[in-house]
């Protein structure tokens, strides 16, 4: 119970018993004026902490970040910093971690912050870095693409994003 709502219940059961009418009028004045600066104070951190959640007892609690130092909140798609490939909808959030649906074990897991950062939708800035980046690699012969597979990889890609357009 809030220290308002206690001073509300006290004011309802004693006002008329313990003190005059006028006395409970300004002891309720007094409420009022606490919970509208606990409003505005709630309402100013909303707006200045962006990486803070009201959990359901109104306690704030502060939300993950990813790696690249953005909040963590339900319903982000999260991206794994080594592997690009594999997405992860945050359907929970905890101290330094986010909770997701994993396909694989058919279960919700829990997955380290810090090593995932917000998915987002390839650009063309993107794919020709990611390109740029196999065709360097593929100069060291055995371990990586060679030249040519590189070029047919990023042609199809292209070909899909202007079929798209």
């Amino acid at each position: 119970m809030s220290v308002t709502c206690e001073l509300w219940a006290y004011i309802e059961q004693y006002g008329g018993k313990l003190m005059s009418n006028r006395q409970a009028e300004e002891l309720a004045t007094i409420a009022e004026h606490i919970d509208q600066a606990h409003e505005s104070a709630m309402y100013d951190m909303r707006r200045e902490h962006d990486e803070w959640v009201a959990d359901r007892d109104a306690n704030w609690v502060k939300l993950p970040l990813d790696a690249d130092g953005m909040p963590i909140r339900v319903g982000d798609v999260m991206e794994n910093v080594v592997s690009p490939s594999i997405h992860r909808e945050v359907t929970g959030v905890g101290v330094e971690c986010f909770y997701a649906w994993e396909d694989g074990f058919g279960r919700y897991s829990q997955f380290d912050a810090p090593n995932y950062r917000h998915h987002h939708e390839p650009t063309v800035e993107d794919v020709l870095r990611e390109f740029a980046e196999k065709v360097i690699d593929s100069q060291i012969p055995s371990v990586h693409p060679t030249y040519e597979e590189a070029i047919a990889e990023y042609a199809a890609k292209l070909r899909l994003a202007g079929d798209a357009e």
